[in-house]
């Protein structure tokens, strides 16, 4: 579940041919500046007409990105060819690939464009014969080599326009505002935040220590290296450490237990990274007989691993509450 965005700086990397009589482009780049206040725009045949491209300038843009949009229309099964020139330009050796050609990894890219054939033509029985994604693919392997993270892209059909021939103004325009709205629609999804999914993650992380479930549980979603401390044992690192730890206290226990969390707090330090801290009362019988009514402080740092969609704890450390 997505709820607070973070601050991320979009960087809308835009080419038209004729930009200014462009309907589907011009709609789409318009709405983008007017919802997002954090976004710089860069109008390629506006800033370089003599296509000379300043180098400097756009590689100080890209650092300072973290979402890279290209808009453009689809030109020849490809982009149209002031963007093939920023990339040959920019994207050098050693900036974005190579020995120390680092200075995209781990940025956003996300590319919008506005197909002007129908759907059905982009089709192995149609005339062009391959979806559009095929064609996107040599975009997709140059993020790839930037070690950026590739986005699906977003397109629309039927954008070309010639009044009494293909299309209307007015089909057009209304298809471009929709385009515009999937747009925002991604990068909000690419700038906001699962601390909520976190704190839920907290409440079902409990639950399965309230009926003392099997380890398989826990370790999923351990680091590999997690570093853990609990007040009856040394500290340690690793699943083979939590293993040995859970099975002891696992046997001490008699029937289920009871976790009640209180006072979480979830800090967002990172994208994606956090810092909790909590207080838990836990409740319990002991095999001896004995009842357990404790409170402890805990303190977690987590991320949210993107791939696999997934919370895992880096580290785990639990104190008696004084």
């Amino acid at each position: 579940m997505y709820v607070q965005a973070i601050k991320m700086k979009i960087l809308l990397i835009t080419t038209h041919p004729n930009f200014e009589k462009s309907i589907a482009n011009k709609t789409i780049v318009a709405q983008l500046e007017t919802d997002f206040a954090d976004i710089e725009i860069r109008n390629l045949d506006k800033l370089y007409p003599d296509y000379q491209i300043d180098i400097a300038a756009e590689q100080e843009a890209l650092i300072a990105a973290d979402i890279v949009v290209l808009q453009y229309p689809f030109y020849w099964y490809s982009v149209p060819g002031m963007l093939k020139l920023w990339m040959d330009k920019v994207l050098s050796y050693g900036f974005a690939y190579g020995t120390g050609g680092d200075q995209l990894k781990g940025k956003f890219l996300l590319q919008s464009l506005t197909v002007g054939g129908a759907k059905e033509s982009y089709h192995p029985n149609g005339y062009n014969h391959f979806k559009v994604e095929e064609f996107l693919r040599p975009i997709e392997q140059t993020a790839y080599l930037a070690q950026m993270k590739y986005q699906e892209p977003v397109y629309t059909f039927r954008n070309f326009q010639k009044e009494g021939v293909w299309n209307s103004e007015s089909q057009v325009s209304a298809q471009a505002m929709k385009h515009a709205t999937v747009l925002k629609e991604r990068i909000r999804a690419i700038t906001s935040s699962k601390k909520t999914a976190v704190k839920e993650f907290v409440s079902e992380w409990f639950r399965h220590f309230d009926t003392l479930d099997g380890n398989g549980y826990f370790v999923q979603y351990l680091a590999p290296e997690v570093q853990m401390k609990f007040p009856d044992s040394d500290a340690f690192t690793g699943h083979d450490g939590f293993h040995s730890w859970y099975n002891e206290t696992k046997s001490g226990f008699e029937g289920t237990t009871t976790h009640d969390v209180q006072n979480l707090k979830v800090r967002e330090v990172a994208r994606h990274h956090f810092e909790l801290d909590m207080e838990v009362a836990l409740k319990g019988t002991m095999t001896t007989g004995a009842m357990v009514d404790l409170t402890v402080a805990e303190s977690w740092t987590l991320h949210w691993d993107e791939l696999s969609d997934r919370p895992v704890i880096d580290r785990y450390l639990v104190s008696l509450k004084k």
